[in-house]
C-alpha cells in the first residue's frame, strides 16, 4: 500500500520539479535580458563622462584645479578688472567653477573605445575681457599634444563652450588625459564650469545633475585664491 501511494505521488513530484526548474530558468533569462539591455543602453548613450566641477569634487583637487567659486564670487573678482562674468551655460548649470592652476590642471577619461569622441568644455567667460590688462594664455593638451589655445581676451560669450574632436591618436591604453596649462604671471585666470565627453558634437539642452552640499574638509584644502591686481586702470 505504501508503495502504491508513493507511486501515485511521483507525477506530482515530477511536475513540481519541472515547475521549479522553469521558474529558475525564467529568473536567469530575465536577469540576463535586463543586464544585456542595460549594457546596450549604456553603449548607445552619447554621454560618456561628465565632470560637473562641483565644490566637493576631490578629483579636481588631486588634479591641481584650484578655487571652487560660485557665480557671485567670480563676479566680484571680475569687477576688480572691470569685466563682468557671464552666467553658467547649458546643459549643466550649477553656477560653480574651478580654475586652472599655474602648475597646470588635468582631467582623465578611462575605458574608452576605438571611436571618435567630442570634448565639450564650458569656460567661464566675461563681457569685454580684452579691456583688462590680463596677459594670460591657456593651452589645452590631449595626450601631450596641443589642440587648442585661448588668450584671456578670447574668453567672451562666443567661446563659452569649446568642442574638441578626440580621435584615436589622443587615446592611449583606452585613456584620454586632457591638460590645461596656463601661461601667466600667477595662474588662476581661466575658469571651467564643467566638461562633458560625448560621442556627439552636440549636447541636449539640459542635463540634470544632483547637487550635493560642499564638504567643509574639501573646501579647506583649496590651495590658492584668484589673483587680484595691484592696480587696474579703467
Amino acid at each position: 500500500m505504501h508503495r502504491i501511494k508513493k507511486f501515485l505521488q511521483l507525477p506530482y513530484i515530477s511536475e513540481h520539479i519541472v515547475t521549479m526548474k522553469c521558474r529558475i530558468l525564467n529568473i536567469i533569462f530575465t536577469a540576463i535580458f535586463f543586464l544585456t539591455c542595460k549594457a546596450y543602453s549604456e553603449e548607445l548613450s552619447p554621454i560618456i563622462k561628465i565632470y560637473q566641477f562641483a565644490p566637493q569634487d576631490r578629483l579636481l583637487i588631486n588634479w591641481n584645479w584650484i578655487t571652487a567659486l560660485d557665480y557671485k564670487k567670480i563676479s566680484n573678482w571680475g569687477k576688480v578688472y572691470y569685466c563682468y562674468v557671464n552666467y553658467d551655460d547649458k546643459p549643466v548649470i550649477d553656477n560653480c567653477a574651478w580654475f586652472v592652476s599655474k602648475y597646470g590642471s588635468r582631467l582623465i577619461f578611462e575605458n574608452l573605445g576605438a571611436t571618435t569622441y567630442y570634448l565639450h568644455i564650458n569656460f567661464v567667460t566675461f563681457d569685454y575681457p580684452e579691456q583688462t590688462n590680463i596677459d594670460a594664455l591657456c593651452v589645452i593638451y590631449c595626450n601631450n599634444k596641443p589642440v587648442k589655445q585661448l588668450a584671456f581676451r578670447d574668453m567672451t560669450i562666443k567661446n563659452s563652450t569649446i568642442v574638441l574632436e578626440i580621435t584615436r591618436e589622443f587615446i592611449v591604453n583606452k585613456t584620454l588625459t586632457v591638460e590645461f596649462k596656463e601661461y601667466s604671471s600667477a595662474g588662476g585666470f581661466f575658469g571651467v564650469w564643467d566638461v562633458i565627453l560625448s560621442t556627439l558634437d552636440t549636447l541636449p539642452d539640459t542635463i540634470e545633475m544632483k547637487i550635493k552640499e560642499p564638504q567643509q574638509e574639501t573646501m579647506k584644502q583649496l590651495p590658492v585664491k584668484l589673483v587680484k591686481p595691484k592696480s587696474v586702470k579703467k
